[in-house]
């Protein structure tokens, strides 16, 4: 006979597996931390007698597993749909499920799953955009007798302290057009045995960076490669069902800077072999790379330190110390608004709006208005970003003269500009609360730069008014928080930034008016606040006073 439910809802509860994170209030573990020190967690499989809405919270639970495993959660499947099941073709990450159990008869049952879903990973790990309520219908069967799912969405479904707690984020190396330098691309990826995998996997199916230029690539495709990477005694070694060696002697080099840059992020890997059908690769004079091999591809690092007028003295700021700029005359430091060093140069906004520069070509003067910053790039050319006519401008002062940017559309009412160290990419916070990245493309023809279409970045950070660079898919953004302005880290994949996990090392409550980052893997940052104030946050500590007087902060590099 058949048996109706009146939509009964189950708010789910998970259950309290050792401390498994099931929600997004929990410390994140930092990337440094050992795999060891997270919690392993095995699901129970399926109760005899489970009712619908048990299959379904059990379903949930068994996708939780860490080390990951599928095989629990496809027990809770019926046998046709266990078969058919792709537990790899992406994941879901959700918080706030609720189960609502609509109709139950004799051999079917109709379950309604609804979450608030806050992202996507595709199958290689690159995070989607996904904001939301997502509701599916989950049919189940009677299978031998128990209750089974038959109709289970593809993928993996994730809770985001789970996802916060368990995955990590790394980056896979392409070139840029030219061959000439590598160009990072941010996923998110399990950790555990399979890391050295997965992250092989997304290099070799070379998905072109969100906010990047024209990207190539010198590994074999996907096809061609043995989808397994075996670590063992600090050796990742990689297959490719493909003849290397005949390589030309510069696509084997960057073959091998990518897969040994990539790979390198492994905490247990300390060399790479890559082999083909005819044998090891040997490339830079040996089989086995040391994976602080082929930095020469890195993108050109940025030679300028943080600079400020720092008790009325035009300085650079490294380690929290303040050092003075020695050569500038007094009435630069006297009016300078913004400054920007580097070895050998220095340039200047002064208040009454003019860019003064001296470096090796001599001095230039150029006239601004509404200034947002300047910086210098790799190839010693300075940036000046501004608002005439409170539309951005961005221009470019070398010896030869000046040159503006073709800038393309959507980067209207901008209240902060940033460029990227490598000079690749670029980031702006506009007046409508969003943060923007897109790239800095460069025409062979060497041609003056562009600014490329952007896409939103940090969609979590509230009231944005302030972005630097922390590398090259890294960024740190003003934003508003429980206690006042604070400086958050973001990704510019568009994933979770520290805003939300709760994670960012807390400013007081004070008015920040300018922000910058100091140089090196994970730089320190600096903020000055509407009291002119210097603050300092070293890398992995707390932020302190300076017992300065500041003004002009930028990173200048």
């Amino acid at each position: 006979m058949k048996r109706l439910l009146a939509a009964l809802v189950l708010v789910l509860v998970l259950p309290a597996c050792a401390g498994l994170p099931t929600s997004t209030d929990v410390e994140r573990a930092s990337d440094d931390a050992a795999e060891g020190d997270l919690i392993t967690y095995q699901p129970a499989p399926p109760a005899p007698g489970a009712e619908p809405a048990e299959v379904v919270a059990g379903f949930l639970d068994a996708m939780l597993a860490y080390p990951v495993s599928s095989g629990t959660a496809s027990a809770y499947l019926s046998s046709e749909a266990a078969a058919d099941w792709a537990a790899g073709d992406g994941v879901r990450i959700y918080r706030a499920p609720t189960i609502r159990v609509q109709e139950v008869t004799e051999a079917s049952a109709r379950v309604d799953l609804e979450v608030q879903e806050t992202g996507r990973l595709d199958r290689t790990g690159h995070f989607v955009a996904s904001n939301g309520p997502s509701d599916v219908t989950l049919e189940l069967v009677k299978d031998a007798g128990e209750w089974r799912i038959s109709n289970p969405p593809p993928g993996l479904a994730i809770t985001r302290g789970y996802f916060e707690t368990y995955y990590r984020a790394l980056d896979v190396f392409l070139f840029d057009v030219a061959g000439d330098a590598l160009v990072a691309d941010p996923v998110h990826l399990q950790v555990g045995d399979r890391l050295a995998t997965s992250l092989t996997a997304a290099l070799v199916a070379g998905s072109p960076p969100k906010v990047a230029g024209e990207t190539r690539t010198y590994v074999p495709e996907a096809s061609e490669w043995k989808p397994a990477v075996t670590v063992a005694q600090g050796r990742a070694t990689v297959e490719f069902d493909a003849s290397l060696t005949t390589l030309d002697v510069e696509v084997r080099r960057r073959l091998s800077a990518q897969v040994v840059r990539t790979l390198g992020q492994v905490p247990e890997v300390d060399v790479v072999r890559i082999v083909g059908s005819d044998g090891p690769l040997v490339a830079g004079g040996t089989a086995d790379q040391p994976v602080t091999a082929w930095g020469g591809f890195d993108p050109a690092p940025a030679t300028g330190r943080p600079g400020a007028v720092v008790d009325d003295v035009v300085s650079t700021l490294s380690g929290g110390v303040a050092t003075p700029v020695e050569g500038l005359p007094e009435e630069v430091a006297a009016s300078a608004v913004l400054v920007a060093t580097r070895p050998g140069a220095w340039a200047a906004v002064g208040g009454d709006g003019v860019v003064r520069v001296v470096d090796a070509d001599g001095q230039q003067v150029e006239q601004t208005a509404g200034v947002l910053s300047i910086s210098w790039d790799v190839q010693g050319r300075l940036w000046v970003a501004d608002r005439p006519q409170g539309q951005l401008r961005v221009r470019l002062l070398t010896g030869a003269g000046v040159e503006t940017v073709s800038i393309a559309a959507g980067l209207d009412r901008v209240t902060a500009f940033a460029l990227e160290p490598g000079g690749t990419r670029y980031a702006v916070t506009r007046g409508s609360g969003d943060v923007l990245a897109g790239a800095v493309t460069v025409a062979t023809d060497g041609a003056v730069p562009q600014l490329a279409a952007p896409v939103r970045i940090a969609p979590d950070v509230v009231n944005p008014a302030g972005v630097v660079w922390l590398g090259a898919t890294r960024v740190a953004v003003v934003g508003d928080g429980e206690t006042g302005r604070q400086v958050y880290r973001a990704s510019i994949d568009g994933s979770p930034s520290d805003a939300s996990a709760g994670t960012a090392p807390r400013l007081p409550n004070v008015a920040i008016t300018a922000l910058a980052a100091g140089t090196g893997d994970d730089p320190d940052l600096y903020v000055t606040d509407d009291r002119s104030r210097l603050w300092y946050l070293p890398a992995g500590g707390a932020w302190r006073l300076l017992g300065v007087t500041a003004r002009g902060l930028t990173s200048g590099r």
